[in-house]
């Protein structure tokens, strides 16, 4: 997924920390297991984040890009910054957002309350495609 990750990075107009956080956000929202969860809580009907939130919480809630509420302003520009980068990562795969949803207790997010649902854009033909593969072993 390097193209979706260099692609953002470079029309972005969100600023790249000294660690390199920016990145390594958009790396994990864009990696095929993140990309299968965000659409797996799409065919549910439930907000994308959902599905990857506690993880990007726990690897970034106190990176250098922090996404916790412990600031002054809360840190909201970096969460709103997050949705933009779901938005970009779902669009590349042909989907478009469609409204606001509170996220479920369910997902496990401690800092964000809302996010972005969203539908299959039949104006926009996926850029990429997930494999999906099922190996089946033996148990012994």
């Amino acid at each position: 997924m390097n193209n979706i990750v260099d692609e953002f990075m470079e029309n972005t107009n969100i600023p790249e920390t000294p660690n390199g956080t920016v990145r390594q956000i958009v790396e994990y929202v864009s990696s095929p297991e993140s990309i299968q969860a965000m659409r797996l809580m799409t065919d549910l009907r439930q907000p994308a984040l959902s599905g990857i939130v506690k993880g990007l919480e726990d690897r970034f809630a106190y990176s250098d890009f922090p996404l916790h509420r412990d600031a002054e302003n809360k840190n909201a520009p970096h969460r709103r910054d997050i949705g933009w980068i779901v938005r970009h990562v779902m669009r590349e795969f042909g989907y478009k957002p469609t409204e606001q949803m509170r996220i479920g207790k369910f997902s496990g997010s401690k800092y964000f309350q809302t996010a972005a649902v969203y539908e299959k854009d039949e104006g926009n033909e996926s850029k990429y495609e997930i494999e999906t593969r099922i190996v089946a072993t033996k148990r012994f």
